[in-house]
């Protein structure tokens, strides 16, 4: 049921409009609050979020004006979702890690060793909220678009090549199932917050880390490891959110913007800036004096897949319509695969 503030909301925008559309007043634009956790310098809002605001206000035509609060100003990451459904941020970007509970079938993304790239895995999300299979996780909202964080690296100060190398080793992970993965491969799961990483590494509490590119380069982790390990162990799954009634209170000239340039697009968009942000990263580690970046053999890959396979085994039987799920995700990457590299092969870059 909505909130009363969001019937206040939509009962105000309502009411103005019946007095005078935008348009033929000269009114000031109606103003929407986006509520970012991250800070406003991350890759996510300046190669993202802000150039997605600048094409909807520009196509709105005068309409609105979408106002970025960055930080904890809104909201946190840990209760964005409920700030949205409560009308304090019309709009928000979110990560789906602090709110596992309402959305099970969504964290399929984050099962290890089906995708390697954010963009892709991005898309393939985005098409299963829009074949329907994820209905049941998103009455409340509007989705505006849905995307993956790059996966995961294991960032050590011995190499690892094999799979026996990992046993025993301390690994901070910053959540449940990176934990998971850990224990399957040998090693003990130490739970820290990626701004703990750092001091954990240098005083010796854990051997290593588990964690994504751009978070290494971030919080500087490789100047307290060495050897840095590039596996497909999940891509953790984000979104852009608006509520619901505050979408339906706006103009039609507004909604239709938002709608323009929301959805698949926008999806493949921000994977793929996250995409080209880890590979930045990469690079960058990978060139800096005393860094070593490796990927695993391919028979490796067969035996670190085989033990971590019951994970994927787990969620697929514990989720509701999990295995429908799982399968539908899989193809989708397949299809999106094969349909990049036609693209690729014939020079056509795919549409962003």
């Amino acid at each position: 049921m909505p909130s009363r503030r969001s019937d206040t909301f939509a009962a105000l925008i309502i009411a103005a409009l019946t007095a005078a559309p935008v348009a033929a007043r000269g009114a000031e634009p109606l103003t929407l609050k986006f509520g970012f956790p991250s800070p406003a310098d991350s890759y996510i809002n300046t190669e993202g979020i802000t150039p997605w605001i600048d094409a909807v206000e520009s196509a709105a035509g005068g309409a609105i004006k979408i106002e970025l609060f960055a930080g904890a100003t809104l909201g946190t990451f840990g209760n964005i979702y409920e700030r949205t459904l409560d009308n304090v941020a019309q709009i928000s970007f979110g990560a789906f890690g602090t709110i596992v509970g309402p959305f099970p079938r969504t964290q399929v993304s984050n099962l290890p060793f089906l995708s390697d790239n954010t963009e892709q895995s991005s898309v393939a999300l985005w098409r299963l909220y829009a074949e329907g299979l994820l209905d049941p996780e998103y009455g409340k909202v509007k989705v505006l678009g849905l995307f993956t964080f790059p996966g995961l690296e294991m960032n050590t100060n011995k190499p690892i090549q094999a799979i026996g190398d990992v046993q025993g080793l301390r690994l901070a992970v910053p959540s449940r199932t990176v934990g998971d993965i850990a224990v399957k491969l040998g090693a003990a799961p130490v739970f820290l917050t990626p701004s703990d990483f750092y001091l954990s590494l240098k005083r010796g509490l854990a051997d290593g880390v588990v964690v994504g590119w751009p978070a290494i380069q971030t919080f500087k982790l490789a100047e307290v490891t060495k050897y840095h390990l590039a596996l497909p162990l999940g891509e953790a799954p984000s979104f852009i959110f608006m509520n619901k009634d505050a979408f339906a209170a706006l103009p039609a000239a507004a909604q239709a913007a938002i709608d323009k340039f929301s959805g698949e697009a926008f999806s493949r968009r921000m994977g793929a800036v996250n995409e080209t942000a880890a590979e930045g990263a990469a690079k960058h580690v990978a060139a800096a004096p005393g860094q070593s970046v490796t990927a695993l053999s391919a028979e490796q890959t067969r035996l670190w897949q085989a033990r971590v396979q019951p994970i994927t085994d787990a969620w697929a039987a514990q989720t509701p319509d999990g295995a429908k799920v799982l399968a539908a995700y899989q193809a989708a990457l397949a299809t999106i695969r094969g349909a990049d590299e036609a693209g690729a092969a014939r020079g056509v870059a795919p549409t962003r």
